[in-house]
């Protein structure tokens, strides 16, 4: 295995969703329900995966960290993960200064919608047990493998490990198809690197997303039973007449606020992974990855199929907000 052919699996996984939804789109009188199409989106990024490990008679046993998970570690992993959140929602919070008010005046035009806000009436359509395993699970667990696994595994081949994460990162955020989601998903998969590396197994930075996701389906649970579900518009008015000030403005605010609480979180954060990097003894071999010295000649991570594969994804994402 080597990055040109984790290039070429990522352009054929984009080729794979692009055909299954110019299927969905020519098939109109086909309809998905919410789980239906969630398992559908997992299966297309799984499944070429999959196959592509056999094709390269790779064994993902030998290819993937996974070290027997601890239950102190992993109670340390569910900290750190709460103490990462407030980054998380701060950066959400910043995309969304882009978004499109439909609440304010047509021409308060801005850039990137809130996907996920208009996909909560449909999660909530169906039976929690089945939303919460699917979105807060099985999801998780499948883009871990995937995209920490096979593809962040396959390009740190090339010995160069920054480089690796960053761009296993950006191919995580570019396959939500959405500026928004985007924002956050780099984050957190370059987090999620940080923590396979400094454990030293896969199963901790399952852990750290599946808690993610599983706090937001929770949230939004909470929110079900309580009746106090907002569409976006609804969300934005509430928050113009909360705060007394355009939605844009109150928001830029939240996220100063947010800024800040996320920078002391981030501390702890970074605190706690140096106590779960030196709990597993993964001292020296962090310090080994961020000075590269592993002996080894370095190979590039960027190739053509690459290149075609990030532009196919912002072409996607800029045809949706002016077109979508």
């Amino acid at each position: 295995m080597n990055p040109k052919k984790v290039n070429w699996l990522f352009l054929t996984t984009l080729l794979v969703e692009a055909a299954v939804m110019a299927f969905m789109y020519l098939c109109s009188d086909i309809s998905l329900g919410i789980i239906e199409s969630l398992l559908l989106s997992q299966l297309i990024v799984l499944v070429p995966a999959v196959l592509f490990l056999f094709g390269t008679r790779t064994d993902p046993g030998r290819l993937i960290a996974h070290n027997r998970p601890k239950f102190t570690t992993a109670l340390l992993v569910v900290v750190f993960t709460f103490l990462c959140m407030p980054a998380i929602i701060a950066v959400n919070a910043f995309s969304m200064l882009f978004s499109t008010n439909y609440v304010a005046e047509e021409s308060t035009m801005l850039f990137v919608d809130n996907e996920v806000a208009g996909l909560q009436s449909y999660m909530l359509s169906v039976p929690w047990w089945q939303i919460l395993l699917m979105v807060g699970i099985i999801g998780p667990v499948s883009e871990e493998f995937v995209f920490r696994g096979v593809i962040y595994h396959g390009y740190k081949t090339s010995q160069r490990f920054v480089g690796s994460m960053l761009l296993s990162a950006l191919l995580f955020g570019l396959t939500h198809l959405n500026f928004n989601q985007m924002s956050y998903a780099v984050l957190v998969g370059i987090v999620s690197v940080l923590l396979l590396e400094g454990s030293g197994s896969i199963f901790y930075s399952m852990l750290f997303h599946i808690c993610i996701n599983t706090t937001n389906v929770v949230q939004m649970l909470v929110q079900k039973a309580q009746g106090t579900i907002m569409s976006q518009e609804e969300s934005m008015a509430y928050i113009e007449r909360t705060m007394q000030m355009p939605y844009k403005q109150a928001l830029a605010v939240s996220v100063s606020v947010y800024a800040v609480i996320a920078a002391g979180a981030a501390a702890l954060a970074g605190c706690l992974l140096y106590l779960i990097v030196k709990k597993e003894n993964r001292v020296q071999h962090m310090q080994q990855l961020l000075h590269g010295n592993t002996g080894e000649k370095r190979t590039k991570l960027i190739s053509v199929p690459l290149v075609i594969s990030v532009v196919l994804c912002l072409l996607y994402m800029t045809a949706d907000v002016f077109w979508g």
